[in-house]
């Protein structure tokens, strides 16, 4: 029997990732990604297309959303703006928070979902990443399960004839447990990039960088990024002058 076709939002890094894997075990993958002109945008998109291959995704779709550069606002887009260090955030707006891409991204899989079949958009919203930050739905409100169950419900009027969903597996999960349920099912995690500041190193200290950071440690678990970065440091330093 014909496996269900379901689609996953694939940002390139270490959630949309694990979320992928999970849904790989069930379903045939339609994998979606979208650029908006960020700072780590050329990154994601080089890991989105290995991770697509990884998984044999049936279809993948990269969709172009420039609107959010043009509307700025947010340290994601606009260099003008610092993104903060995940230490020295409370709970409150934050520079990486980008009003409406929760919503944007899947108002986008809900097309493309309803155009090739697709019966479930699986998007990989954690409400609490864990520390060193504060509550992530705290900093990104549309990273709270209220804001997803609304959604829901969006998608539920729109399409009454033929139902698609919104499944989020990780919505209950820290960093530590995402990355623990990650190796357990086997996650290319060195096809995973979670630096909202950077293209090239991880910074270390954005949200992004900081929780993958504590995920790993916690997990006992090496990050293959991290120990690339110190490999390709350490033949550097010992490169003759």
């Amino acid at each position: 029997m014909a496996k269900e076709r379901v689609l996953v939002l694939c940002s390139g890094g270490l959630n949309s990732a694990v979320t992928a894997t999970i849904a790989s075990r069930e379903h045939t993958l339609a994998m979606l990604h979208v650029q908006f002109g960020h700072r780590a945008a050329a990154k994601e998109a080089e890991l989105f297309e290995q991770q697509a291959e990884f998984y044999s995704a049936a279809e993948k779709l990269v969709v172009e959303l420039p609107h959010l550069a043009q509307i700025g606002g947010n340290g994601r887009v606009s260099r003008k703006l610092q993104i903060e260090d995940a230490r020295a955030l409370g709970e409150g707006k934050s520079n990486g928070y980008i009003p409406g891409l929760i919503g944007t991204l899947l108002d986008v899989g809900f097309s493309w979902a309803s155009v090739i079949g697709a019966t479930k958009v699986y998007l990989g919203v954690s409400e609490d990443l864990g520390p060193p930050g504060p509550r992530t739905s705290g900093i990104y409100p549309d990273y709270s399960r209220e804001y997803v169950e609304l959604c829901k419900h969006a998608f539920e009027v729109a399409s009454p004839a033929k139902p698609i969903s919104i499944e989020t597996p990780l919505i209950d999960l820290s960093r530590t447990e995402i990355v623990k349920l990650g190796n357990r099912l086997g996650t290319p995690f060195e096809l995973t990039w979670s630096c909202i500041s950077s293209n090239s190193e991880p910074c270390g200290g954005c949200v992004g960088c900081a929780t993958r950071n504590r995920g790993f440690l916690d997990a006992a678990i090496p990050d293959p990024i991290l120990c690339d970065a110190s490999h390709a440091e350490a033949e550097r330093q010992a490169a003759p002058a």
